[in-house]
This record gives structure tokens, sequence and C-alpha cells, in this order.
């Protein structure tokens, strides 16, 4: 009896899926943050129409403190590709293999050196959804925050809060 491709193997797990998402963030060098960064925004920005592409890079204050800030005319996310996003080696709208994209990218460059919180806000369809990657006590995931009605969300709505002027 033979046994077919499919069952010829049996795939590697993850033992330790914690260590394997620390090691390979905290192994990603630095300076590859803007970078991954700034190329998700043009890959974004070129989904649009013709004429309509475009980036912009500020530093908006919050808190006092300036933070880096891009912006562009992508297509957007909602709440449930921003949440599917924040996985390791997810990529939402492109085509991964090991010579173009991996899906690791701005998550793991932008992570090691804002481990306290880095914002994502992503708008499609008018809503504008928002979720926090984070680093608590050598756990790296998005940040659960408190809703109006008291349950516990990663990903809200922050369309009421957002100037779009």
């Amino acid at each position: 009896m033979s046994i077919s491709k499919q069952e010829a193997v049996t795939p590697i797990e993850i033992n330790d899926k914690a260590f394997l998402i620390a090691s390979t963030i905290e192994r990603c060098p630095k300076v590859m943050m803007l970078r991954e960064l700034m190329m998700n925004a043009f890959e974004a920005a070129a989904a649009a129409p013709a004429g309509q592409r475009k980036v912009e890079v500020s530093a908006k204050p919050l808190q006092g403190a300036p933070k880096l800030t891009i912006w562009n005319t992508g297509p957007g996310m909602d709440s449930r590709e921003l949440h599917e996003m924040c996985d390791l080696a997810s990529s939402i709208g492109k085509r991964k293999s090991l010579d173009e994209n991996f899906g690791m990218g701005a998550k793991v460059a932008s992570l090691p050196s804002n481990r306290f919180g880095m914002r994502y806000r992503s708008c499609k369809a008018g809503i504008v959804s928002e979720v926090i990657l984070c680093e608590r006590d050598g756990v790296y995931g998005r940040l659960r925050r408190r809703c109006a009605d008291g349950t516990y969300a990663e990903v809200i709505d922050v369309t009421e809060t957002v100037s779009f002027t």
C-alpha cells in the first residue's frame, strides 16, 4: 500500500510559538523599519487609481512627543484584514513567496524599536480601524483595549476620532 504525496510528509509544528515570534522580531535589524513601512505605503498607494497615488510622511504630536506618521491613498483594510495583518507570515493583497514577500516586513521590523506600541490605522468603506502592536511582559501581540460597552477588543473603530481634513 502506498501513501499519497500529501501523506508522505508530516508537517513540522511550532513547539514554542511565543519564543519563535519573539526571536523573529528581536533578530530583525532596526534599520529595516523605515524601509518596510515605506514599501508598504508605496505598494498600497500603487493600488489607487492613476493620478490619485500619494504617500505622505510627517510627524504628528502624541502626548507631547512627535510620532512618525505615514499616510497613503491605497485601498485600505477593514477590521478583519487589519487584525489578520498583525500575524507573522500574513500578507494582505500580496502574493507570498521566498523571493518576493514573506509577510513579515513592517510589523517585525517596527516592534523592536516600538515595544510600547505601534499604531496601525486603516480606512476602508469610510470606517477607520485601529490596532496597536506591542510587547508586554515578553509577549508580542495586539493590545486589547476596553470598549465603551465593557468588552475588550484588539481592533477598534476610531472613525469618530480621526480628522479627514
